[in-house]
């Protein structure tokens, strides 16, 4: 069988690079598959094609090439509806090939509320084969515009073995596996510990504006603790604005903000030094935190972890199990579930057990075996 995927890059520092190249070496990983990746961003993948630019008008003149290449497919995949959905089916018109469409965040429920975007979304969606959400959230915000419409939910995944070499301890201060540094530094590390840790770009949907007001606060409780942020600069308007805040709290020795992660292998050692992980996720005008694939690397590096309902991190994490998600937007409520978790050593142990089974449950190896168990039924073996 040979898949061809669409989607938006392959890169290994997002999380829908991440999905979209654990996607790809998942199918060529089964016996007999082949895959081939369309993509709008290169990533320097063996068989890739970035053709599909942003721009919509050489986006519509790239449509013949993507015909061309799914015509030697057996089946497409395009990972968002908008733009890779509705490309794909009009790539494939005529041509009888099998399409899966799955809905990863916010590509999949704007273009619901645009004038114009909504009903090319709606034709994509009514005529693919299957319709698939990598989160409850995410396939409950699709159907509160197209009603009774059958969505097939597949988590995403994470690989344990990048997060491995750690050992539970209750003690504050040590982190989750310090034994576990390697590549990012231990003397770079140790200045931040103990730290608590987020990961993801510097955009307003992350909610850092949030974050930082709520470890201000935990910082009353829990002085010697610092808070590390993972994260490329998204505008640099917010990013301006963050480090304003920062100053405005006196945080200037206590936040630390890294741009300079460069590995899969450094973030790993970065997890794996953290107390806790945290995200406060926002959903701003349908813009949504599709899973939180952070909170799954964070359960595979032992972590509690505390972050936000009512979005995708809701089956990126148990609640009460291995964290606290919290209900509101309030840095005063996200400072007190912080608090709560790192002032009892035995719920941090507990919580740190927790996660490690659940990434256990939780592996690409799995997630990966849906979606090819998906493809034979629609295409056979």
């Amino acid at each position: 069988m040979k898949v061809c995927i669409l989607t938006h890059n392959l890169q290994s520092y997002n999380g829908a690079g991440v999905f979209s190249r654990r996607l790809a070496e998942g199918i060529k990983n089964s016996s007999g598959n082949e895959v081939c990746a369309i993509t709008t961003v290169a990533s320097g993948y063996e068989g890739e094609e970035p053709i599909l630019y942003p721009q919509k008008i050489r986006l519509l003149l790239s449509l013949p090439r993507v015909r061309k290449i799914i015509k030697e497919c057996n089946l497409v995949h395009a990972l968002d509806v908008f733009p890779y959905g509705v490309v794909a089916m009009f790539a494939s018109i005529g041509l009888r090939k099998k399409v899966i469409i799955t809905a990863t965040g916010s590509g999949s429920i704007l273009p619901l509320y645009h004038r114009l975007y909504q009903w090319l979304v709606r034709w994509a969606y009514h005529r693919a084969d299957v319709v698939t959400a990598i989160s409850a959230f995410t396939r409950d915000e699709i159907q509160k515009k197209i009603s009774s419409f059958p969505i097939r939910v597949i988590n995403h995944g994470v690989d344990i073995d990048e997060f491995r070499n750690f050992t539970p301890t209750p003690n504050f201060g040590v982190g989750a596996g310090e034994s576990g540094i390697r590549n990012y530094g231990a003397e770079k590390l140790q200045k931040y510990k103990p730290y608590i840790l987020s990961v993801g770009q510097l955009r307003w949907r992350k909610g850092y504006h949030v974050s930082i007001q709520a470890f201000a606060r935990v910082c009353t409780h829990i002085p010697e603790l610092h808070y590390v942020i993972v994260g490329k600069k998204y505008k640099d308007d917010y990013y301006v604005r963050l480090q304003k805040l920062i100053t405005e709290l006196n945080l200037e020795n206590k936040v630390f903000i890294l741009e300079d992660v460069s590995t899969r292998e450094q973030l790993a050692d970065i997890y794996r030094g953290a107390e806790l992980f945290c995200l406060f996720s926002q959903n701003v005008n349908h813009d949504i935190e599709g899973f939180g694939l952070v909170f799954l690397e964070a359960a595979a590096a032992g972590l509690p972890v505390v972050g936000s309902k009512n979005c995708g991190i809701e089956d990126a994490a148990r609640e009460g199990e291995n964290g606290i998600l919290v209900s509101t937007r309030s840095a005063d409520d996200f400072a007190e579930a912080i608090v709560t978790i790192l002032c009892d050593k035995e719920m941090v142990m507990r919580m740190r057990k927790k996660s490690l089974a659940f990434a256990r449950e939780s592996t690409w190896q799995k997630r990966i075996e849906e979606y090819t168990n998906l493809y034979a039924s629609l295409v056979g073996k």
